[in-house]
Formats: structure tokens, sequence, C-alpha cells
């Protein structure tokens, strides 16, 4: 038994040298004396830490009420001592009492059962503990795969998961990275987006320590971590002290891993691990059922070429969000973006290398923006990103960064070095419409400007 017993003595006149033997010949259980008076003779200090009592025996039924609120989890043993009472006693009720020295190995016997009574009870504890954290992550599990149908119903169902996860294990982020078409190359998919910047810490030092589990298929745990994410343009920062990550399969494949970043009191111990090494399993099914509706809706709703929102998509996501932005009196922005004399691309170096050059540039525009923004492929060299819940002045900050970013980036299409620029118009709704076909048209328009001023630039509706 590892854990140590706690023992109280209670005694009268001095304490009896038999319990003081049983006390010292044991490292599992540990004694505590106080003089009689010090219980039955004052209001007693609430002791919930004790499993047993040795008391000298008296009047057992008078003397039971006090025990029983002083030591409410201890079991008790009643003593007596011949040499220092006239008295005869022996107890045949439910408290057994001892004559001691006579009786000191019963003494004995009886601590090593307590011991174990409280080992059992503990150990009953921990598994109604496990079963009823088991009951609740299997509901979730449960709500997450019938969620995983429909598209709107996924994230928060994921979300609500990984919560779960958060406070059962009182940590402060839950991260999941899945592998792309690349193999090893993982990007994050799910988070709970406690932590800011958490980009930083991904580029700085976590890549490293998620290839790390993903290739060698083992739980990594490191309580002794120290990276500081210095949040840019404030004097804010933020701390990674602890990280807990373990590899994600599905059938003996490796899909991606899951990360559980700063305990909140104390260290991730082996027991979390254990706990989360459970979860994992049912985590792969669950990532693996909802990629396959991912695959099915993407044919729907993706550009082949891009890899973006198609067309039919787009309006059907700007028609819900104006919807939305009105009803709840919020702000959407949106992009359209034209690729800048794409046609000589095509006219130069023939239409796969125009093509390759689209391609590229849709996963430049998706780099840039926010997760919740939606990038699509308008048609033909046209693209356009929706900018939920952002004013006038947050769009032209993003379209400037989309500008220069692009500007300054080298296309490399068969071998070639290509650069392109954009130009871009922006409308608000309510500023501009208050519709999704006059976002489109009213963008379009500021867009066409700005190709015929300069192009290369950013235009406001009017």
């Amino acid at each position: 038994m590892s854990e140590i017993l706690k023992v109280g003595v209670i005694y009268r006149g001095g304490r009896d040298q038999a319990l003081e033997e049983i006390a010292s010949d044991e490292d599992r259980w540990r004694f505590e004396y106080f003089e009689e008076g010090e219980i039955f003779g004052k209001p007693a200090a609430l002791r919930a830490d004790f499993q047993a009592v040795f008391f000298p025996y008296d009047d057992v039924p008078a003397r039971s009420e006090i025990l029983r609120s002083t030591f409410p989890a201890a079991e008790f043993i009643g003593y007596w001592n011949p040499a220092r009472s006239d008295a005869s006693v022996r107890g045949n009720g439910p408290i057994p009492i001892l004559s001691l020295p006579e009786d000191l190995p019963l003494a004995r016997l009886l601590l090593h059962k307590i011991a174990i009574l409280c080992a059992n009870r503990s150990e009953q504890a921990a598994m109604r503990g496990r079963a009823d954290d088991l009951r609740v992550f299997f509901d979730a599990f449960i709500n997450l795969m019938e969620s995983s149908v429909n598209l709107n119903d996924r994230k928060p169902a994921m979300s609500s998961l990984l919560e779960k996860i958060l406070s059962r294990l009182r940590a402060e982020e839950c991260l999941i990275y899945l592998c792309g078409d690349a193999g090893f190359t993982m990007q994050r998919v799910y988070g709970t987006a406690h932590i800011r910047d958490i980009d930083i810490f991904e580029q700085q030092a976590n890549s490293t320590i998620l290839d790390r589990v993903l290739k060698s298929g083992m739980a990594y745990v490191d309580n002794d971590l120290s990276f500081e994410i210095r949040i840019p343009f404030s004097t804010e920062s933020a701390w990674i002290r602890s990280i807990m990550c373990l590899p994600l399969t599905h059938r003996g494949q490796k899909i991606g891993v899951l990360e559980v970043l700063n305990k909140a009191c104390g260290p991730f111990s082996d027991e979390d691990r254990i706990f989360m090494e459970k979860l994992v399993r049912p985590f792969g099914v669950a990532i693996h059922t909802i990629r396959m509706f991912d695959d099915a809706e993407r044919l729907t709703i993706t550009d082949d070429l891009t890899k973006l929102y198609n067309y039919r998509y787009l309006m059907q996501y700007l028609e819900a969000e104006v919807k939305r932005c009105l009803r709840y009196k919020k702000k959407v922005s949106l992009l359209f973006i034209d690729v800048d004399g794409f046609k000589r691309i095509n006219d130069t170096y023939g239409h796969l290398v125009g093509s390759l050059a689209l391609a590229e540039m849709g996963q430049v525009l998706r780099k840039i923006v926010r997760e919740t923004d939606v990038v699509g492929r308008y048609g033909g060299d046209e693209f356009v990103i929706v900018l939920p819940e952002t004013p006038l002045n947050g769009a032209l900050i993003i379209a400037e960064r989309i500008r220069k970013k692009v500007e300054d980036h080298e296309f490399f299409a068969k071998d070639l070095s290509i650069h392109l620029t954009v130009s871009l118009g922006i409308a608000n709704c309510p500023k501009h419409t208050l519709i999704a076909e006059g976002l489109i048209k009213k963008a379009d328009a500021a867009m066409y400007r700005a190709k015929e001023l300069s192009k290369n630039s950013i235009k406001v509706a009017v």
C-alpha cells in the first residue's frame, strides 16, 4: 500500500507505551496524539484526514457522537490497560475494545485491515471518477460523430470536446494538428484559442515537437518548458510552461497530433497521460469520419485548381453572413481581387504555367488572412475574400497586407520565376449596401477603378 495511514491516539494521564511501540515499528502509518480533554473537554476542531483513532475506553455511546463529528472518516478502536484500571471490560459491539499490551498483535492487525479498507475505498473512488470521465467523453464523442454530417456543426462539437479535455486536465489550451497530403507536414485544424498568438510558438518551437511525436508514435510530456510568446505591438507576453502531445492514428496510419498546453496546477502527471491515451483512439476514428465528410463536401464547394471555395459556396456563405450582419448589427467586408495582366502570363508561357500561378496565388491569399475569413475563386483570375465582423478600416489593413505580400512573392511554375501584382476593391455592409449581390458589385467596381488608375492598388467602393 502506497498511502500512509493517519492514526490518532487519544490518551488519558499519559501515552500508552504499547501504542507508541506500534507507532515506531511501521512506516506505513503516522501517529498523532491528543490529550483526552483536547477532544472531549471542549469543542474540537474537525480532523477529517484521520483514518483510524484509538481512544480510552469508557462510556462508548456517550463519546461516539463527539468522536464521529471530530474524526468523520476514521475507524475507531477503544483501548484500556489493566495495569491502570480496576475495571475489566471487553467490547463485543461494533467498536473493538483492546486490552493493552495483551492485544498488541490484534491492534497491528486492525491497523493493517483499516489501511487495506482505505486503499480499497480510494481505488473505488478513483474507478468511479474514471468511469464518470469516460461517460462524459463517450457522450461528447457520440455528439461529435453525429455532428460530423453537418459542416456547420462540426467545429462547435469539436470545440466542446476540447473544452471538456481542458476542464478535466485543468489546462489552458488544447490543439489538434493533422497531416496534410505531403505526409509529415502538419497544420493546426482545431483549437480552443485561449492563448494569444499561438502561431509564434508553432513557428519557433512547436513544429519540432510535433514532428518528433508523429514520427516516434510516442507520447511526449515536458513540464519544464519556458517559452515566451512576445505579442506583437504589445507589452504583453504569454508563456508556454508545460506541454503534453499524443500521436493520433487510425488503423495504423499516422494522421496527426493532439496537444495540451499549460497545466494550471502543477505538472502533467502520468495519470493525465494515461487518461489521454485512452482518448486518442476514438479521436482518430472521429477525425477520420469528419475527413471523409470533408472530402465529399469539398468536391461540391471547392475550386479544383486553387482548392479555395468556389463561386457557388461563396455566394451562399456571403448571403448568410450579410443576413447575420444585419440581424446582429455587425459589419462584414468583402475584397474583390484581380491579378494584373494575367492574360500576358497565359500568352507568354502557356495556360499550364498560368494555372500553376493561379493555384499558388490561392495559397498565398489563404495564408495571409485569418482562419475565420473565407477565401474563394470567383472565376478566371478573380478572387473574393469575405471578412466577417470586419469594419472598413480593418479591411483596408488586410487588403494592403495582401497587395504587398503578392508584390513581394516569387511565383514558381515549371521552373519559371514570375512576379505578379493584384488590384483590390473593398466594399462593406452596411456602409455600402445591404445585400450580398450588392457587395460583390460594389467591390468589383472599386477593383476596376484601381486597375484603370494604376494597377497594384486598392480602392474603396463609393
